[in-house]
């Protein structure tokens, strides 16, 4: 056994390691391997070293030496040559001077020595360590021909394009798509240099968008075949053996309630009212967990995917079609397996019981929500949904009202922003985009598997202390701070201190902001401030809903944590009682969900992105209307409001005239005309160039819009051309 002497060395050991990822302590404990009995002696081991400086916390908790030489973080590497250091333990960015940068690339973990300190803390330094390179192999475009070639990476931060030697090229043509390595990096001005690995296609290739965000994201893009074996081997239908032991549900009629092009209907619900007053929810989700046996092939493949994931024109499903569009997709009029959840309301929302079954439903109808909400703005008659099931919906409205007002009341926040649906042709390009709100109807099936999902996690709790929860922490000091700087701009408030912080000071500015131009930008803020909710064993809460206690219960079919809880509730059911053993298991599932679930957010919003500027490509020379979401020295960044496309509009195509940057006010004024540009600030604005590569568009004025600018520069009497900023004025040209 180790004294407690070698535990602390063996502790600050492995945190001192080149190749030590910061780690939560739970992560830290999994990965030393120390065994339960020792567990609590190395935290208060961590909570000594934190107390005397040895080690520090991180952003997210995660824990770190304390370097006496420097700060340490990740290298963001700019085109112009430079960088910064964004340091982990928080603070402010650390500028390295080219010279200063070697031959590290944008992703590396790098320690900065501060060699200056600046006015407003700014600081410079330069990187004395490398502790971690990123990966070297990546995927662009080459350019060039002859003796001359280079590659542009699709990542701008990785700074100039890569050099690649006739030799290494390995058949790639002009405007190929590739995957690459460096070989050597930047380096006292000397460019990177770099071989091709792999010819991918041309960049103008059908479905290429696709093969590279399946690539650069790391997404299995097809089942194994020895998946695709075991799900046929299951069985090809719901019959008597299956449905054994089990309740029927059939009144009130259970339906699901998706979108229109929704392939899988892993949810159904039914709502009536009970004697005497109140409602009863019937939320019924497919029981993916009794034909997905754990630690089986279809399981283990499950949680290596980790979520689905999807995609304009496909999905990247969790399982396969036979389960998921299929055996666990609640169809219409055939039998279903369920796991259930069966909660009563008394006349004012509360809950008042709540029971789980194992049951068999038979979907009286799949409808869309464009259907529900007719039926629920008045139609008598909408096209598709029974008559016999519209006055059970009619009911679940008035449910669902009552329920979002008792989850308004406690504080819990409603983000209600924008949701793009491209539109595609058969050959996956998109041909536009609509805004589609939230209707009636998204809301009761939200407010609804909130509720399922609560009632789960509650029970779950309160008799075992073990789950998968969904926790989602309180905001941190620096994104409050940054939000509050925000809207101040706007007149308003917002606390700073994340200990007093609570989800009713998120209610409270969205309702300022309601019916606002500027709104759904400060929203967009909003929401960009709070930290991502996350998969987690230990019971955090969740601070957007307010909720102290939740899980994800009601999407087995497309994400793995939901199938872990099915399988929880099921045991705990049936008079189980998971061990302590069981909950470690957990704990780096967890863990790898979440990782999996953010890697599949972003590869969701590159592609859109793709498709968005692929589009716009073709539309060079139009103008569309465009609203200001970000202000800075070098110019406007605007979203267009057709298509929700993002590009810049530099200062210096704003008018010939000197523009000066007001920081606090986050604007630009002309020096000459006085012309004022803003955030939500609306005007026109012309689509100039586009780079699908670096997927940049840039904007330009209209001459109509130029023209405004110009008879206010005759009416003040100013001198609209050869003005000139000085650097660190806060003006450009």
């Amino acid at each position: 056994m180790r004294t407690n002497g070698e535990a602390r060395r063996a502790l600050l050991d492995h945190v001192s390691a080149q190749d030590y990822e910061p780690s939560t302590q739970r992560q830290l404990l999994h990965r030393m391997n120390v065994p339960p009995e020792r567990r609590a002696t190395v935290r208060r081991l961590i909570r000594e070293l934190l107390r005397e400086g040895e080690l520090i916390k991180l952003r997210g908790g995660r824990l770190a030496v304390r370097l006496a030489d420097g700060v340490t973080g990740v290298l963001h590497r700019h085109r112009g040559g430079f960088g910064f250091v964004v340091p982990e333990e928080g603070g402010p960015d650390v500028f390295i001077a080219p010279p200063n940068l070697g031959s590290n690339l944008s992703g590396d973990r790098v320690v900065a020595r501060i060699t200056r300190r600046g006015r407003a803390n700014r600081l410079e330094g330069v990187i004395v360590r490398t502790l971690r390179q990123r990966s070297r192999k990546m995927l662009g475009v080459f350019f060039g021909s002859g003796p001359r070639g280079n590659v542009q990476p699709f990542e701008a931060g990785l700074g100039l394009p890569i050099h690649i030697r006739e030799s290494f090229r390995g058949g790639a043509r002009a405007r190929s798509v590739v995957r690459f390595e460096i070989l050597r990096g930047p380096d006292r001005g000397q460019p990177p240099q770099g071989k091709v690995l792999e010819v991918l296609g041309d960049l103008d290739d059908p479905g290429m968008d696709v093969r590279v965000i399946v690539r650069k994201y790391g997404l299995p893009l097809r089942l194994p075949a020895e998946i695709l074996r075991a799900a046929e081997s299951l069985p090809s239908r719901v019959g008597p053996k299956q449905s054994a032991g089990r309740e029927r549900f059939e009144n009130p009629p259970p339906v699901t309630i998706d979108g229109e092009t929704a392939r899988d209907f892993d949810d159904a619900i039914a709502v009536e009212e009970r004697r005497g007053g109140g409602y009863r929810l019937y939320v019924h989700i497919a029981d993916v967990a009794h034909f997905v046996e754990a630690g089986a092939t279809l399981d283990d493949e499950a949680r290596h995917r980790g979520t689905s994931v999807y995609f304009p024109d496909r999905v990247l499903p969790m399982f396969p079609e036979k389960l998921s569009n299929d055996l666990c997709s609640l169809r219409p009029g055939v039998d279903r397996l369920v796991q259930s959840v069966v909660i009563d309301f008394d006349r004012r929302g509360g809950v008042t019981r709540v029971r789980f079954a194992d049951g068999v439903i038979r979907s009286a109808a799949r409808l869309t929500y464009t259907q529900v909400a007719r039926v629920l703005e008045g139609a008598h008659r909408v096209r598709g949904v029974p008559q016999r099931v519209v006055p059970m919906l009619v009911l679940a409205n008035r449910l669902r009202r009552l329920l979002e007002r008792k989850r308004h009341k406690r504080g819990s926040v409603d983000f209600d922003l924008p949701e793009p649906q491209i539109l595609l042709d058969v050959e996956g390009v998109m041909t536009g985009i609509t805004i589609e709100p939230r209707n009636r109807a998204h809301r009761l099936i939200e407010e609804f598997m909130l509720a399922a999902n609560e009632a789960v996690a509650r029970y779950l709790d309160e008799r075992t202390g073990m789950c998968v929860y969904r926790v989602h922490d309180s905001p941190d000091s620096s994104k409050l701070e940054t939000l509050a700087h925000f809207v101040e701009r706007f007149g308003m408030h917002f606390p700073t201190d994340p200990d007093k912080v609570s989800p009713r000071d998120y209610q409270r500015l969205l309702a300022e902001t309601d019916g606002r131009t500027e709104s759904p930008l400060i929203h967009g803020v909003a929401l960009r401030s709070m930290k991502q909710a996350r998969y987690s064993t230990d019971n955090l809460g969740h601070f957007s809903l307010a909720s102290p206690c939740y899980c994800h219960f009601t999407s087995p079919i497309r994400r793995y944590p939901d199938l872990l809880v099915h399988r929880l509730l099921r045991e705990v059911r049936r008079g189980g009682r998971p061990s302590e053993q069981r909950r470690e298991d957990l704990a780096p599932v967890a863990e790898s969900c979440s990782e999996l679930e953010r890697n599949a957010e972003s590869a969701e919003r590159e592609l859109l992105n793709w498709k968005k500027i692929a589009f716009i490509e073709g539309k060079v020379g139009e103008s569309f209307d465009g609203v200001v979401t970000g202000v800075s020295r070098f110019g406007l960044f605007l979203q267009l409001e057709a298509n929700l496309v993002e590009g810049l509009l530099r200062a210096d195509r704003l008018g010939d005239e000197a523009f000066a940057f007001d920081e606090r006010r986050q604007e630009l004024r002309g020096s000459a005309s006085g012309r004022i540009y803003g955030l939500g600030e609306r005007f026109p604005v012309r689509v100039d160039r586009v780079d699908r590569v670096l997927q940049r568009v840039d904007f330009a004025l209209p001459e109509a819009e130029r023209g405004k600018v110009r008879k206010k520069v005759r009416e003040r009497g100013g001198r609209s051309a050869n003005v000139r900023g000085r650097r660190g004025s806060g003006v450009v040209k």
